[in-house]
């Protein structure tokens, strides 16, 4: 590469190799001053901004392990993940978030004022440890970290370079920093190419974001497939917003979805499959070869197999559980040795047990069948909620799923909540479902609404159950508490329920004029946090809405 030549964009200014390169040393040297190096867990709380990526870059050169906080989190999940971790250095510029004894805080308007002073030679550090450690949720409560190593992370940058085009792309990072696919696109741009940063309310926004693409004439998007959706109907596909090449990953991607990609038109789309665990990315499957979906087969130097209860490897065909072996492999569980002895098996524990419910193909390819750890009991029978979720995704005019189990365990029902287009509106979803899975399997009730509850990282929230819109609100009134309910993780949803009061936020409030301008609503930033209620939020709505 150049040095010449513009790695990052961020706030609409541009960076050079050059100058990332400089500045990242220099903070690195503060960072070693600091004490940080090998075997050093370096905790990184930071706005998004250039300052992000130059503090990653920089936890990489002091050979130390860089663990991300995202400044959204809720203060008491801070408080566990750094209890748990106990981080030995600090650095963030966000001084509410300076709270580890030995901390770097930098100011986020005049970093660079910060780090004059600093060294801006190469540190001369590398190391085959420890690289990063990402939080993920634990079946008891308390958060995991996952321990992934150097190696596997430059094993995981030698399969991005196979896809890279000879040319210098644009390249999208919208991915939250807590987010261990967030490595993807910063990989991209240690390859050579044009990071642009997708800033915080833009990527909240579907239509701002699409502007954002066609703005910046983005070469390479990567997403979750919920947002996929939202950003296609914002116009990400169309042909001057479209990019070359979309990855999508972190979910199951719908049969309407995967069949909407692969036809349209000047794009490669790759389905990305891969546990924290694993380091980020396990599969790839490109669309364009499937009809159907699936998650493909292994990425270089890592290896699969689909194996029963007993572990045995299952008869080519058969559903099992996937375990992945080879250089992606994480070291484990960090200080949880019984949990990484559970699920990192075989000699070395070189093998991590997914809890993915898989089966593979005569010609390899992989298709991904659900989740193990979710079964429950329905009418004496052990059901996979995630076999009907996937038999509702083959479904046309299927564009999301989500299936649960509710009520008491005795009287245990599968509810299955549905978006659908056009093609299906009207489809009889249990007649289908029945000619493809035993009655048991059926869900007793199937919603349609309007869209998912999401995480923070844009995936399907499983925790959340939509809500149906009350009976006592207007036809306006409906269609915005739908909205309210679309962005925030609310139970119920009234007339005179606050946005901000729910929990709320001005990220969240983006979101949610978007949502409603989607719907046809005109409604701007300014009057969510004017009209804070569903009730003077629904006087926006169009007389012909209300009353169709």
């Amino acid at each position: 590469m150049r040095p010449e030549r513009t790695a990052l964009v961020a706030d609409e200014v541009e960076w050079t190799f050059h100058e990332l390169d400089r500045w990242s040393n220099r903070l690195g040297h503060a960072l070693r001053d600091y004490g940080a190096g090998p075997g050093t867990l370096v905790e990184c709380a930071m706005t998004r901004s250039v300052l992000a990526v130059v503090a990653q870059l920089a936890i990489g050169k002091t050979g130390a392990t860089y663990l991300p906080i995202d400044p959204a989190l809720p203060a008491a999940r801070v408080a566990m993940i750094r209890a748990d971790a106990r981080p030995g250095l600090s650095v963030t510029d966000v001084p509410a978030l300076a709270g580890v004894d030995r901390h770097v805080a930098l100011d986020a308007a005049n970093w660079q004022r910060d780090l004059a002073g600093y060294d801006e030679r190469p540190l001369g550090q590398t190391a085959a440890g420890p690289a990063y450690v990402i939080y993920t949720s634990g079946s008891t409560g308390r958060p995991n970290g996952v321990v992934v190593g150097n190696r596997s992370l430059v094993n995981l940058y030698r399969e991005l370079a196979t896809w890279f085009p000879r040319r210098p792309c644009r390249v999208a990072h919208s991915l939250p920093w807590g987010f261990d696919a967030s490595w993807n696109p910063l990989l991209w741009m240690v390859g050579g190419h044009e990071l642009h940063l997708v800033p915080d309310d833009v990527r909240a926004d579907p239509e701002r974001y699409v502007g954002f693409a066609r703005r910046h004439r983005l070469s390479v998007v990567e997403a979750v497939p919920a947002q996929v959706v939202s950003l296609a109907d914002a116009g990400l596909l169309a042909a001057d917003a479209r990019p070359e090449l979309l990855l999508v990953g972190g979910e199951a991607v719908s049969q309407a979805l995967w069949t909407q990609l692969r036809d349209t038109p000047g794009l490669t789309t790759i389905n990305l499959y891969g546990p924290t665990e694993c380091t980020v990315v396990t599969t790839a499957c490109r669309l364009a070869g499937r009809e159907t979906p699936a998650i493909g087969r292994p990425i270089g130097n890592v290896r699969v197999c689909v194996v029963d209860t007993a572990l045995r490897p299952a008869t080519a065909g058969d559903p099992g559980e996937l375990l992945v072996g080879g250089a992606g492999v994480a070291i484990g569980y960090l200080d949880r040795p019984e949990l990484t002895e559970q699920r990192f098996v075989g000699r070395s524990r070189r093998w991590y047990r997914t809890g993915d419910r898989c089966r593979q193909l005569s010609d390899g390819t992989l298709e991904w069948l659900g989740r193990l750890d979710q079964q429950v009991k329905i009418r004496g029978n052990r059901v996979e909620p995630g076999e009907a979720e996937h038999a509702l995704l083959a479904v046309p005019g299927v564009r999301q799923a989500m299936v649960r189990a509710e009520g008491e365990s005795a009287s245990s029902r599968l509810v299955a909540y549905v978006v659908l287009d056009d093609a299906g509106r009207g489809t009889d979803l249990r007649q289908r479902l029945g000619t493809m899975l035993p009655d048991y399997l059926v869900p007793a009730e199937i919603v349609p609404v309007d869209a998912l509850p999401l995480s923070a990282h844009g995936k399907i929230d499983r925790a959340v159950s939509p809500r149906r819109a009350e009976e006592s609100l207007t036809p306006a009134q409906k269609l915005v508490a739908a909205a309210f309910r679309d962005v925030l993780e609310a139970a119920t949803v009234d007339a005179e329920s606050d946005f901000f009061d729910l929990g709320g936020h001005s990220l969240t409030a983006a979101a949610l004029a978007a949502r409603l301008r989607a719907s046809g609503v005109p409604c701007s930033l300014r009057d969510v946090l004017t009209r804070r209620t569903v009730r003077l939020l629904s006087e926006l709505v169009p007389h012909r809405r209300e009353t169709s």
